[in-house]
């Protein structure tokens, strides 16, 4: 099974795809791009660029909204932080994670290191989403313990960095099970219920898929990795034809993504009834129990803002709106905090048996005139089956990513994502996401 994974890593090309699946990688680059940006901004990124800029050599890699350059794995770990900063970008059912912000940060730095060309750095970031995504299918088919992206995303990013250093064969699967070996261990649920700047391990597990492949080209030995194992061979036989790319979800909010189910039940209620915060007197969440182990309390910080089922919900009641200034500024709005208090959480076994393929909620909005209002089961928008229009994708690139770089620039940016593959050299891109 991992001759074929290492097979599919050596011979995957952009020029293999159809169109629909070449628009789906390209919208996975410009939401992760977006994301990454957005994140920018917080005590987590701001803390991990210190870091990072202390202890990695300069070198030839960007680092989002700085006119700093580090080494690969440094700005790799900067890169991978930002970008799931603030819990906005792609994620996949399946893995019940996001594939995007461990992926995309590893090959960037590395292809600004080979000076990839931006079809060369296409094919990579398609080769990291595919194997990654795979990766994490199967992660959770074999270990006991829920662990979150950085366990095995670490290979997704070390599969796409492993084609842009041109490692053999054996080199790769050398590579593959030291990003296994070497990732994080993050136990996931415990983050949720004590939500850190550790998140979901992607910054780390970025760190080590890159590592991994420029180890491997060192000659540094790993174990056979997971792909190695029975349980891989359903999920590896179709790299190359089935294309888990096209099923990434995308977030419309700042917050986890279990969160967001309600939060789209309480957006199409408003849109179809006079609902305003100041007349809401209880708000009922019928939901799966992975979202409902998400804290109600008060939060203190951005994260615990993020990894909170009633504080996004009371925001998108007061704002209409979960986006980086509700997690970041308005953690202490009164008229959320108060909103936050009207909110019960109830565990529906139904919805517990649609998870993790459906991640999905309902709601009860009880009014002071008595009045009670009362949402269909939903998933929350973004998902390969319930998507996000093309404008709609495009509204948040823009919402994201304009108030850091100004509306021509981000237009730019976006047009350039887009027209990527038709790049000579990568540092056209990465100029306009750097600070200049």
């Amino acid at each position: 099974m991992k001759t074929i994974v290492i097979d599919y890593i050596k011979n995957e090309s952009i020029h293999r795809l159809n169109k629909t699946i070449l628009a789906s990688l390209k919208n996975a680059l410009a939401d992760v791009v977006a994301s990454a940006l957005a994140g920018s901004a917080t005590d987590a990124v701001k803390k991990v660029k210190q870091f990072s800029c202390n202890h990695w050599k300069e070198g030839e890699s960007s680092i989002f909204l700085s006119s700093q350059k580090l080494s690969p794995i440094g700005a790799a770990f900067v890169n991978a932080t930002m970008a799931n900063a603030l819990d906005i970008d792609d994620g996949h059912r399946l893995t019940k994670g996001h594939p995007g912000a461990v992926v995309f940060p590893a090959v960037l730095a590395a292809g600004e290191d080979f000076h990839c060309s931006g079809e060369e750095f296409l094919t990579s970031l398609l080769i990291g989403y595919e194997v990654g995504i795979r990766a994490g299918i199967i992660a959770h088919k074999v270990r006991p313990e829920y662990h979150c992206t950085g366990s095995w995303g670490a290979l997704g990013a070390t599969a796409g960095v492993s084609r842009i250093l041109d490692l053999s064969k054996l080199e790769i699967g050398h590579a593959l099970g030291i990003a296994e070996y070497q990732s994080t261990y993050s136990p996931m649920m415990r983050c949720i219920e004590h939500p850190s700047m550790v998140k979901d391990g992607i910054g780390w597990g970025c760190m080590t898929g890159i590592s991994a492949s420029y180890l491997a080209k060192e000659g540094f030995t790993g174990i056979p990795s997971l792909f190695s194992f029975d349980e891989a061979a359903d999920f590896a036989n179709d790299l190359g034809v089935k294309y888990r790319v096209e099923e990434l979800y995308f977030k419309p909010f700042a917050c986890c993504r279990w969160a967001q189910p309600a939060i789209e039940a309480l957006k199409m209620l408003m849109e179809q009834h006079p609902i305003s915060s100041e007349e809401v007197m209880k708000i009922k969440i019928y939901t799966f129990t992975e979202s409902a182990s998400l804290p109600t309390s008060k939060p203190r910080n951005t994260e615990e803002a993020q990894y909170n089922l009633s504080f996004p919900l009371a925001s998108y009641l007061v704002f209409q709106e979960v986006g980086p200034d509700q997690v970041l500024n308005q953690l202490d709005h009164p008229k959320v905090l108060e909103i936050m208090d009207r909110i019960e959480v109830n565990v529906s076994e139904q919805l517990n048996r649609k998870f993790p393929k459906k991640a999905l909620s309902r709601i009860e909005v009880f009014m002071q005139d008595g009045t009670i209002y009362r949402s269909e089961t939903l998933q929350a928008k973004g998902d390969w089956d319930f998507p996000l229009t093309i404008d709609e994708k495009k509204e948040k690139f823009f919402r994201l990513v304009e108030p850091l770089l100004g509306h021509e620039r981000c237009k730019e940016l976006y047009e350039m994502i887009y027209e990527i593959d038709k790049l000579p050299n990568l540092k056209e891109f990465t100029h306009l996401i750097r600070k200049i």
